[in-house]
């Protein structure tokens, strides 16, 4: 039960911490420029856009049959629509400072809630499964890693997505931030808990 929580609260915060960069309107995350440029061209919303992206690559993951846990089919579902409710009863602020902190706080509250949610042990979310994917053909973590970000942010580019100064702060700060998160959250964890194979 306790793990489960922290899987649920872990994954509304991530939600919470992608919101907040879409509001601050400075640009998003790679993964997220991807998102918001299929949100513009399909004229959805960029959470629905996340869980559709996510239900895609479910199905890439079953395919070449990585681990899926409860972790991996919540991340799908909670993420996108925290956004989509977040982004719905909240618009951007006027003031550019505020916008500012609002991008800066994004990849704190990202890193915490992506530690939390991982640190239950109950799986890992569809994008890393994609880079664990990778990983284990061979490609190092650097290399997976700058592949995908690389190839969903200039399709998001290609397709309209919003990219800028949030884009920086957040592709900067979250590395750091799980680094920061992880030896926090994951001290509280028994060793058994801790499944996450793809280290940052």
């Amino acid at each position: 039960m306790k793990r489960a929580a922290a899987m649920v609260s872990g994954l509304v915060l991530f939600g919470c911490g992608l919101a907040l960069l879409f509001l601050a309107d400075l640009g998003v995350g790679p993964w997220d420029v991807f998102h918001d440029g299929l949100a513009n061209h399909l004229n959805r919303a960029p959470g629905t856009m996340i869980q559709a992206v996510g239900a895609l690559l479910l199905v890439f993951l079953v395919l070449f049959r990585q681990p899926l846990g409860p972790a991996t089919i919540s991340n799908v579902i909670i993420i996108g629509l925290v956004v989509n409710l977040i982004m719905g009863l909240t618009e951007t602020p006027e003031l550019f400072g505020i916008r500012l902190l609002m991008a800066i706080a994004s990849p704190i509250v990202v890193g915490f809630g992506s530690m939390l949610y991982l640190g239950a042990g109950l799986g890992v979310g569809p994008r890393d499964g994609l880079m664990t994917t990778l990983i284990e053909r061979g490609h190092g973590i650097g290399k997976a890693r700058t592949l995908i970000e690389s190839v969903v942010f200039v399709g998001g580019v290609l397709l309209g997505g919003s990219y800028g100064l949030g884009t920086l702060i957040f592709a900067f700060g979250v590395g750091p931030s799980y680094q920061f998160f992880k030896h926090r959250v994951w001290a509280g964890w028994p060793e058994s808990t801790r499944r996450f194979i793809y280290r940052r």
